[in-house]
């Protein structure tokens, strides 16, 4: 179910969870519902340091960092970081075998990083990529 609210953020539900992927864009807020509890994520921010993939080889460090906006159903709200580290735009595989960004456990889950998208490549430099154009695919396991 789509609807806008006050704040021009996207909103969206997920059945119950939980063991799963959820994708966000910029602004967008899903709420995904576990028994009694509700939780809502927002993805707040994309900090894009990935090295294009021409020049990959060259680059150490390259990274791209998201920032979500997590509440529960008591209205405990936490701001977590989450990252992917390389030149890679997704985790192939299970995220607890990736080296870099373990994810984050917080109110009762784990959050994990799985895909930004776009990645910077031949015709995408990361200075031409509008922050509204990512999409996160984020991991959420409970704990």
């Amino acid at each position: 179910m789509a609807c806008q609210d006050t704040n021009n953020e996207e909103n969206r539900e997920q059945p119950a969870l939980y063991d799963g992927y959820i994708t966000l864009k910029m602004n967008e807020n899903i709420n995904i519902l576990n028994g009694n509890n509700t939780i809502a994520v927002s993805l707040v921010d994309v900090s894009d340091k990935r090295c294009p993939r021409p020049s990959c080889y060259l680059c150490y460090g390259s990274k791209a960092d998201i920032l979500l906006a997590i509440t529960n159903s008591k209205n405990a709200k936490v701001m977590i970081n989450l990252d992917i580290t390389g030149c890679i735009d997704e985790v192939v595989g299970d995220p607890i075998n990736y080296p870099f960004g373990k994810g984050i456990d917080t109110l009762g889950y784990k959050f994990n990083l799985i895909k930004l998208s776009p990645y910077p490549g031949d015709d995408l430099s990361i200075d031409s990529i509008n922050k509204n154009d990512y999409i996160a695919k984020i991991k959420i396991s409970t704990l």
